[in-house]
């Protein structure tokens, strides 16, 4: 199977991306190549040898391990069915398999890593920092390290809505004079319509991805986004979608529909009570992409249990859950309640 590396022009040591100047650097020779630099390269290889290694045909979906074999030191690399790039457990080059994101598969765009893997591990230590109930081997050295950037699939649609709205509201008025109180209730009717048009609404093609987990880093700079390359996966992991457009469409109509009540339900005000009627969305879905987007991941088991810790790679945007040390929540709480007792006591004793 092939295996696509990006190396260096000058030594030929494996490239990877530097987040902050979007370049590839070789650290060996210290030498820094643009997008255009390593394509050319990239397609006299292909001219020399006869083959395109981008265009080959994606295997059978059917199929739930792969192998491949790392050109660098000749081990052999296990990945499941969606992984599109990953590493060398044996020398850490950075590999692509280009027939992963080949034909349909194919993404459109890609939104290239801005937050460098050193931000992230940063954050991480920050979100972990004056926990005290926090187990301190939870964010050991080691454990940090581990923290991956990740190409993440998604799918944006751009999507028109025409929605109608109708509801009954009641206006309270109250007043009283010597000898009596009066309350006189208004009852109305009210309808509300509007079409609206959405652009680029995100859902994530992974299954391997909890959705609330990829909805709480958003949102994403789309506009930022560029053609995509196989040379932007060097020295990440990326995965290419196992759920298709037509399977993630109802989760974006979902959104898009909470969106358009939402907007028309706040145009009803100036009533003592709303009570919603009906509501009818018509969608009409007008363009798909598929896209890869950056996300820096986290993911630990500890005491049984998985802890993830993930944040945006263009915005810094993070999200985490962390472990509770019931040993140490113990000895936290139980040196509270003993200095609370230990106040009472003297307290008492003073008066």
């Amino acid at each position: 199977m092939d295996v696509l590396t990006y190396q260096c022009p000058q030594c030929g040591a494996p490239l990877t991306f530097n987040e902050a100047t979007q370049h590839w650097d070789c650290k060996y020779c210290l030498g820094s190549f643009d997008l255009e630099t390593l394509e050319k390269e990239q397609a006299q290889k292909e001219s020399a040898t006869g083959e395109d290694v981008s265009d080959n045909p994606p295997q059978d979906k059917s199929e739930d391990i792969r192998e491949y074999t790392c050109p660098q030191c000749g081990a052999h690399i296990v990945t499941d069915a969606t992984t599109a790039a990953t590493f060398c457990v044996f020398c850490q080059n950075a590999t692509i398999f280009p027939e992963q994101l080949s034909g349909a598969f194919r993404p459109e765009k890609i939104l290239p890593f801005q937050v460098k893997k050193e931000d992230a591990q940063a954050a991480f230590k920050r979100l972990c920092h004056r926990k005290p109930l926090l187990p301190k081997d939870f964010y050991a050295p080691d454990r940090i390290e581990k923290i991956t950037g990740v190409y993440v699939p998604f799918w944006l649609y751009d999507c028109a809505a025409n929605a109608y709205m109708t509801a009954s509201a009641q206006r309270i008025r109250t007043w009283s004079d010597r000898k009596y109180r009066y309350t006189k209730t208004d009852y109305y009717h009210i309808e509300r319509g509007g079409t609206m048009d959405f652009e680029r609404v995100p859902a994530d093609g992974s299954s391997k991805m909890e959705d609330s987990l990829m909805d709480s880093i958003e949102p994403f700079d789309f506009e930022k986004m560029v053609d995509f390359s196989p040379a932007y996966l060097s020295g990440f992991l990326a995965e290419r979608y196992d759920l298709d457009d037509e399977k993630m469409f109802p989760r974006a109509s979902s959104r898009i529909r909470s969106t358009v009540e939402n907007v028309l339900r706040n145009t009803i005000a100036g009533y003592s009570s709303v009570q919603i009627l009906d509501n009818d969305l018509q969608l009409q879905r007008q363009n798909t992409q598929n896209v890869l987007l950056p996300v820096w991941m986290l993911m630990s088991k500890y005491k049984g249990k998985d802890y993830l810790f993930a944040m945006n790679g263009q915005t810094g945007k993070m999200i985490g859950n962390l472990p509770i040390s019931v040993p140490r929540a113990v000895a936290w709480f139980g040196g509270i309640l003993a200095a609370v007792f230990l106040l009472l006591f003297f307290g008492g004793m003073l008066f």
